[in-house]
């Protein structure tokens, strides 16, 4: 089974996500694989292909580790600004920044992290950065020439950047501020529409309202 731990986001944030999909799919095209409205969340620690006995211990500590520990308070969290990874030349993941709840998710993700370190699972080699993820990029298509083409949205011919516009229009997105109050860990299974995520758990963070 295919698991991911993450913090869930509101319905708000999902309906601004298909406006964005909306205005941008069709200048897009087929070169972006879209997050799917309602599966829009901000990952923490990425487990992959697990063995499903493995749940049970990891729920557990995670589970001890909230009750006993209390590593974190529900927070505030609010998106701002717009990137690329690795970078604007070479897109392979678009993402939404964070303006506010950067610390607390960093924090929550280096618990969640050692939790996991101590249950056997492979560590992050990379620092964790917090973003939530809005699409992945597939590779340009080549020319007859062999070179990497591209198209502008605005006047339909090739462009040096198609990236450019979709950059500014999302970093200049209003995104309201939220409360963050739970953790989640996921079973993400996929399908010819794409992944659907299924919940197992969920964790209340301290502080959080039912």
């Amino acid at each position: 089974m295919r698991c991911f731990i993450g913090l869930p986001l509101p319905e708000v944030y999902q309906r601004l996500l298909a406006g964005i999909i909306a205005e941008w799919k069709t200048p897009l095209g087929s070169r972006v694989s879209w997050t799917k409205p309602g599966n829009w969340h901000l990952t923490l620690k990425f487990l992959g292909e697990i063995q499903e006995q493995r749940v049970k211990p990891l729920l557990e500590a995670l589970g001890e580790g909230f009750f006993k520990e209390k590593p974190c308070t529900a927070f505030a969290l609010q998106g701002r600004g717009a990137g690329f990874f690795p970078d604007l030349r070479r897109p392979r993941v678009f993402w939404v920044g964070l303006g506010k709840g950067v610390e607390q998710a960093r924090e929550l993700a280096t618990w969640v992290e050692a939790i996991c370190a101590d249950l056997g699972f492979a560590r992050e080699e990379r620092a964790f950065r917090p973003h939530l993820t809005v699409a992945r990029i597939k590779p340009p298509r080549k020319d007859r020439h062999g070179m990497a083409q591209s198209v502008s949205r605005e006047t339909g011919r090739p462009s040096a950047s198609p990236w450019v516009d979709i950059l500014r229009s999302v970093g200049e997105v209003s995104w309201p501020e939220i409360t963050v109050d739970r953790m989640v860990l996921w079973e993400s299974r996929l399908s010819a529409e794409g992944p659907n995520y299924r919940p197992l758990a969920e964790w209340r963070l301290l502080g959080a309202t039912r």
